[in-house]
């Protein structure tokens, strides 16, 4: 399963997910991004 941990969430959340792809908004370089968009890039870039 890929996670995307929004920004204002703490990057160090990303150990808990082990089993998981986890990236944060941060590594995807979607800062300041609204939900909408967000949801929009990852049906785009990951699928």
């Amino acid at each position: 399963m890929k996670i995307l941990l929004d920004e204002n969430l703490p990057k160090k959340l990303k150990r808990n997910f082990t089993q998981h792809e986890v990236f944060t908004v941060r590594d995807k370089g979607w800062n300041g991004k609204k939900n909408a968009e967000l949801l929009r890039l990852m049906q785009e870039k990951w699928y």
